[in-house]
């Protein structure tokens, strides 16, 4: 076969473009750019087909070809498009996913073309496809064509075909094998559009509205972008806004090689641990994970976007600060772990040698509890729909397992019965009329890629007979509507086997107001009722939309130490922080938190930056809540030495019962002023908000008559000071 010196081709090339147009602006050089390595990809593939090395002065004629048809993909002169826009799109013909084949429409009737950018697994992308569906048949009778094009080398025909299907689009879709077309209009991530007119010129790029974006999801939008833009071209006027910024995942464009032989850090010897050990929890089959990153072929296409949402500290999903306190399920990622990453992908992620790749890891099919559960709880008799789109608030499951016993459980684990749109779920214990408040709280939780935790031998949860269990459920829309029961697995304890009892108390601050535009307002609270002789062992902290951040301290006769510091709060992950080493509580003077909320316009999560905000149970609302687990002795031993109580000793006492009887008289004037809506002196369930009437109304309703007086919130709030 007759071969061409490579710099011959460049050269050729080079005069064939000076030939059409002498301008060859910076986006036409980066086209080029990107062609260049789609040509030297296909040079190594060349190589490695004929078996011998490639000698990098000279290539076969046929790879020249390659490049004088890629040629003509580059645009003939930098077009500049009406409102700044320099994109222009060529005539392209690509393999339709239902066999046809997909091109720019001729048909004089069309005017403006929709290009979609879609990704199979990208969680934007999955929600936007029925969106833009209903756009596509909006505007079909006014001579726009949408056309959907997926350009990621992780998804197989097979999948964009599903994902069609799945999300019932109407529209052509169309696979982008070569990524030719994402190259030449500039798009880089999925879900992105471009509105192209009859010349082929972009009119606007960008998002399709701001409702969702990664981790955020409105209730509804409030710019219409793609829409707008479509009106606005349709009537001959300005776009409003030609750019806008795309939410999603990044497509993986094509990148300079590092030869295997010089590669230093590969998938096989490294990468593939690192993801082992961070990812491939939630990442895998039927899991969490939007995506697999259990194969070479799968990573490559998502490693781009696994850098950005480590860098962003979104991935791996893990919030405390490692500088302050150790805990027994960090996720936390070190930083080696992340160069590791950052070095392959800017070496053009090779693969290595297949024989030092690890074993794969294996995972527990269903219950990962030591043994099968003793009792299984279902969050109710009938699924819950999950629909395809939109914001679900908290669903709030109360169920009785039927205990007519107290019960010692050692053991609890919540597994969703649809992992792909059960984000978390906790379960709460709810005692019975006239329990101790102390036995209110939290019992197992699932958050993707988190293990069931058991106590150690001897420790174990007190559920008293009665109690009633309640599922607090957060659901998240894939784009496909669905179903989904959760259930709880429970394992008990012999009671005679019990050395320390575990419960959780709750730190609970209702008095706060936070100022409309506010961006750090602190409210403080703090523990009441621990045990002196007894052990912390986590932290749960909870708040809604405006948290911002939190920080748990534990004060001793030393000072202050920080047990639990969380910079950067977030609503979507509800974490329950175990202890590595319980902490003895016996110097332990008190126990406070500081959580932190941002009611300003800054906060892209922030429903109304214009609002005061109080406490509440809507997620609009907010919340200061800390869960502590803490363990205590059943059986202590005593004290032998005698002590006595001179009369300064007395009256340091009296003066503290006092005290406390002052607080709790002043706790009861704010809570009827506060929750008696109709100013009758009472408090009924109907004036309280819902986690208030879950949790805590039975506790105040000593009498059990449906309603609470200032007596007793008085008797309530004095018998929890004196704890």
């Amino acid at each position: 076969m007759r071969s061409l010196r490579y710099d011959d081709t460049i050269r050729r090339i080079t005069q064939s473009l000076s030939s059409r147009d002498s301008r060859i602006d910076q986006a036409t050089s980066k086209r080029l750019g990107n062609l260049h390595m789609i040509s030297n990809e296909l040079i190594t593939k060349q190589s490695s087909q004929n078996g011998r090395s490639l000698n990098p002065q000279r290539v076969s004629i046929s790879t020249a070809v390659v490049w004088l048809v890629l040629l003509a993909l580059v645009p003939t002169a930098s077009v500049a498009a009406p409102n700044g826009l320099q994109n222009h799109v060529s005539p392209f013909s690509l393999p339709g996913s239902d066999g046809s084949t997909v091109s720019l429409s001729t048909d004089p009737t069309v005017s403006l073309h929709v290009l979609c950018f879609l990704g199979t697994e990208c969680p934007l992308a999955r929600i936007y496809g029925p969106r833009l569906d209903a756009l596509a048949k909006k505007y079909a009778d006014r001579g726009v064509q949408f056309i959907g094009i997926n350009s990621n080398i992780q998804d197989s025909m097979d999948e964009l075909q599903r994902y069609v299907k799945d999300h019932r689009l109407t529209f052509p879709v169309a696979k982008d094998y070569d990524r030719r077309v994402a190259i030449q209009s500039g798009a880089t991530r999925t879900p992105e559009v471009f509105v192209i007119d009859r010349s082929g010129t972009v009119r606007y790029s960008g998002r399709i509205d701001d409702q969702y974006e990664p981790g955020i999801a409105r209730k509804q939008a409030t710019q219409h972008d793609l829409r707008d833009a479509i009106d606005a071209l349709l009537d001959n006027k300005p776009v409003p806004h030609p750019k806008t910024t795309a939410m999603g995942c990044l497509i993986a464009l094509p990148r300079n090689k590092t030869t295997e032989s010089d590669a230093k850090v590969t998938y096989c010897d490294q990468v593939s641990r690192v993801l082992q050990k961070h990812c491939v929890e939630c990442h895998r089959a039927d899991e969490i994970g939007p995506f697999s990153l259990e194969a070479y072929d799968e990573v490559i296409g998502w490693a781009d976007m696994s850098l950005e949402v480590i860098d962003q500290h979104r991935m791996p999903p893990w919030h405390a600060d490692p500088n302050h306190g150790s805990f027994a399920n960090s996720r936390h990622m070190p930083e080696q772990d992340k160069q590791i990453l950052a070095d392959w992908v800017d070496a053009g992620m090779p693969y290595g040698d297949a024989s030092k790749l690890p074993p794969p890891r294996e995972y527990v099919a269903g219950w990962q509890l030591s043994e099968p559960p003793h009792q299984i709880v279902t969050m109710n008799e009938t699924p819950f729909h999950v629909p395809a789109t939109g914001t679900i608030e908290y669903q709030y499951f109360v169920v009785d397992p039927g205990f007519t016993e107290d019960k010692w459980i050692r053991a609890a684990e919540v597994v969703p019965g649809n992992r792909s749109v059960v984000h978390h779920s906790i379960a709460f214990v709810r005692p019975p009329d006239g329990a101790d408040f102390r036995d209110i709280g939290f019992l197992s939780a699932y958050v993707p890629g988190q293990k069931p935790s058991e106590f150690p031998p001897g420790y174990a949860q007190r559920v008293r007979a009665g109690s009633k269990l309640v599922f607090q459920m957060h659901y998240t829309p894939t784009g496909k509507a669905t179903d989904d029961v959760t259930r709880i697995g429970l394992l008990f304890a012999d009671p005679n086997e019990v050395t320390h009892e575990v419960y959780v108390l709750g730190g609970v601050e209702q008095e706060f107001e936070i100022p409309p535009g506010a961006a750090s307002h602190a409210v403080d609270g703090d523990i009441g009722g621990f045990p002196k002789n007894g052990t912390l062992l986590s932290i749960t902290p909870h708040m809604h939309l405006r948290g911002k951040s939190f920080r748990f301290v534990a004060h001793t006769k030393s000072g202050a130490e920080t047990l639990l510091d969380v910079p950067s709060y977030d609503f979507n992950w509800q974490h329950n922080y175990v202890l590595s080493q319980p902490l003895p509580l016996d110097d332990v003077k008190q126990l406070s938190f500081t959580a932190v909320f941002d009611n300003s316009a800054g906060n892209p999560t922030n429903p109304d930056p214009s609002e005061f905000v109080t406490w509440g149970d809507q997620t609009w609302q907010e919340m200061a809540v800390t869960f502590v687990a803490v363990a205590k002795p059943l059986n202590p031993k005593s004290n032998p030495r005698k002590t006595t109580v001179d009369d300064a000793e007395r009256q340091r006492r009296e003066q503290q019962r006092k005290m406390k009887e002052h607080e709790a008289s002043e706790f009861a004037d704010r809570y009827i002023q506060r929750f008696d809506s109709d100013s009758d002196g009472v408090i009924t369930k109907h004036e309280l908000p819902d986690s208030v009437r879950m949790f805590a109304f039975r506790s105040f309703d000593h009498d059990d008559d449906g309603k609470i007086s200032h007596d007793e919130i008085r008797a309530e709030s004095l018998s929890r000071l004196q704890r």
